[in-house]
C-alpha cells in the first residue's frame, strides 16, 4: 500500500511539472486522473497474478514455479531479480520441467543469475536432451566443442591415455 501511495504521488507530481505541456494540446484534468487510476488498477492486477502464481509455486506446482522464474527474470508483474529467477528455475527444473532444464543450462553457460560453470551447463543440457528438448541438443554439441580441446590438453598434460 505504501508503494502504491508513493507511486500515485510521484505520478501526480510528474504530470503537474511536465515542461512539454506547452507543446501538447491541453487535456482536461479528469483524463489525467483516469490515467492514474488505470495504472494503479493494472499494477494491482499484476501483483495479484504474481501472488496467486507464487502461492501455487510454493505448493509445488512446477508450471507455477517456472512462471515465477520467468516473472522474476523478465521483470513482468514483479521487480526483476535474476538471482531469484535462477532459484525458482532450479526448483522447477529439479522437479522435472523440461524447458526449465534447458534454461538452467543456458543460465550456467551464460552466467545469468549465477556464475559461469560450463560443466553444470553441460549437465543440465544433457538432462534437457534426455527429456526431449530439441534446442538442448544444439547447445550440448556446441558446449562439447568448447570443452573438448580443454579436456584433451588436460589428459595429455597429466600423461593419462
Amino acid at each position: 500500500m505504501k508503494h502504491l501511495l508513493i507511486f500515485l504521488i510521484l505520478t501526480i507530481f510528474s504530470l503537474a511539472s511536465n515542461p512539454f505541456d506547452t507543446l501538447v494540446e491541453k487535456r482536461p484534468q479528469e483524463s489525467k486522473t483516469i490515467e492514474i487510476v488505470i495504472k494503479i488498477e493494472t499494477k494491482s492486477k499484476n501483483s495479484q497474478k504474481f501472488h496467486k502464481t507464487y502461492q501455487s509455486a510454493l505448493q509445488g506446482d512446477i508450471n507455477a514455479q517456472f512462471d515465477v522464474a520467468m516473472m522474476y527474470g523478465t521483470g513482468i508483474n514483479v521487480e526483476k531479480n535474476e538471482r531469484e529467477a535462477f532459484n525458482w528455475l532450479h526448483k522447477s527444473a529439479f522437479n522435472g520441467h523440461v524447458q526449465a532444464k534447458y534454461l538452467m543450462g543456458l543460465s550456467f553457460k551464460q552466467g545469468t543469475g549465477v556464475r559461469v560453470q560450463k560443466d553444470l551447463a553441460r549437465y543440465w543440457f544433457k538432462k534437457a536432451v534426455k527429456a526431449g528438448h530439441q534446442k538442448a541438443i544444439f547447445q550440448l554439441a556446441e558446449l562439447d566443442r568448447e570443452l573438448q580441446p580443454k579436456r584433451a590438453k588436460s589428459r595429455y598434460a597429466s600423461n593419462e591415455f
